[in-house]
């Protein structure tokens, strides 16, 4: 089996369930407060990281040679 075809999927997907959570979550804790302002910047940076890690890994990973196991 291609671990490649394996890990690249999979990487994605559970970058997206933590994404996901993470912003039901602070959509549950802010509501009705107003307090969006406050953490709209660390949700941004934090995408943006994510972005560059998983980015980053993806074409780490595509570049790597094959190995047969």
């Amino acid at each position: 089996m291609n671990r490649r075809a394996v890990i690249i999927p999979l990487t994605i997907i559970v970058n997206a369930c933590i994404w996901g959570f993470a912003m039901i979550m602070s959509s549950y804790t802010l509501s009705g407060t107003g307090a969006y302002q406050e953490i709209q910047h660390i949700l941004g940076g934090c995408t943006a990281v994510s972005v560059i890690v998983v980015g980053g890994g993806l074409v780490a990973s595509a570049k790597k040679p094959e190995q047969d196991d």
